[in-house]
């Protein structure tokens, strides 16, 4: 797919993307690209405050304008005229950053209309069909994604490169510090020693609950690859903590909760492990942006949009996608299945394990 020949390049390019963690992580590489075509250029990304926080420090964005959308939402909910000043804010934010080129990745109401309000004079976004909430009619330039573009990271792509991005390498840079990483790792040496870490990631968000694996199947996990010998990290956020204590103690010695990381820490935790097994999650995602190969477990979400990117990873999902409501939405995965694909691509890096605690 050809790049949009641009006479002039853009001075200043308006990334929207606001959440969640993972679909943030996934733009990520069509921003490495905007970044290696016009490296002169100011990129300047919209986001919410949660997956903002990963961002900072990243190679590639310049500035931030911080969308507050839970406060305004809180105070717009109680007729609080709060919510009108700080989305004013917002928008007065937007435009003080001039944008000549802006990107809608999100393609929702809520981003179209950011988009348009910035004054951005090129404003790209998708085509009706691929658009969601009419996000279409905010942009003066709509891009027909291509079929083959199906994967998160691909869909951006196409829509970096279809106004005017040069094609390269998909990479997910986050920046970590040389003090992120090896705190990072100092988390890892507590919890495993000379162990090879797998990081298991048994939640999701409460909003998205469809997509946790039964607790009782991932307790049977982690006790499978600690009585193999290996140190298993339990991953979890703010207001999980009770919930991974408790997965820790019915799986058993061997299994450990990392404790509630920001998330830089966690991606740089999440740098130092050798595994990562858990579901279509902000922290899958993580994990393989930092480089870490994960086994993702899939149910009601589709892999083929949703799986962990670039090469190493294995997918355990139904032949079909299920549905939330089903009586079980993980047909045919078991506890074995993923214990035993675990234990397969951990054959062979006990020696990266061990290389971690001697350098």
């Amino acid at each position: 797919m050809p790049a949009t020949s641009r006479e002039v390049s853009p001075r200043s390019i308006l990334v929207l993307r606001f959440g969640a963690v993972g679909d943030v992580v996934r733009t990520l590489p069509a921003v490495r690209l905007l970044r290696r075509t016009w490296p002169e250029a100011k990129i300047v990304w919209a986001v919410e405050p949660g997956p903002g926080s990963l961002l900072r420090g990243c190679p590639d964005i310049d500035d931030f304008v911080v969308l507050p959308r839970r406060e305004i939402s809180r105070s717009l909910s109680h007729f609080n005229p709060r919510g009108l000043v700080l989305a004013g804010r917002f928008v007065r934010e937007l435009r003080a950053r001039r944008p000549d080129l802006a990107l809608d990745f999100q393609s929702s109401f809520k981003s179209g209309s950011a988009m348009y309000l910035s004054g951005a004079a090129e404003r790209w976004g998708f085509r009706r069909r691929d658009a969601r909430e009419e996000a279409h009619w905010f942009a003066n330039h709509r891009f027909a994604l291509p079929a083959a573009s199906r994967h998160r990271v691909e869909r951006a792509v196409a829509l970096a490169r279809a106004a005017g991005a040069e094609d390269g390498p998909r990479e997910a840079d986050l920046g970590l510090t040389r003090e992120e990483r090896e705190k990072g790792l100092a988390v890892v040496e507590r919890l495993a020693g000379a162990r090879a870490a797998v990081a298991l990631a048994p939640f999701s968000s409460a909003r998205q609950s469809w997509k946790r694996f039964p607790k009782e199947r991932w307790a049977d996990v982690a006790a499978g690859l600690a009585a193999a010998g290996h140190a298993v990290l339990i991953i979890g956020g703010p207001g999980e903590e009770s919930e991974a204590r408790r997965l820790c103690e019915r799986a058993g010695a061997g299994v450990a909760f990392t404790g509630a990381l920001p998330l830089r820490g966690l991606a740089a935790a999440l740098a130092a492990c050798d595994l990562f097994v858990g579901g279509d999650t902000g922290p899958m995602h993580i994990a393989w942006a930092v480089g870490l190969p994960v086994v993702a477990v899939y149910g009601p979400t589709d892999p083929s949009l949703n799986a962990p990117y670039g090469e190493g990873h294995v997918v355990l999902a139904p032949p079909k996608p299920s549905r939330r409501h089903d009586a079980d939405p993980f047909p045919g995965i078991t506890a074995e299945l993923i214990l035993s694909s675990a234990l397969e691509q951990l054959r062979g890096r006990a020696l990266l394990a061990r290389r971690r605690t001697t350098n």
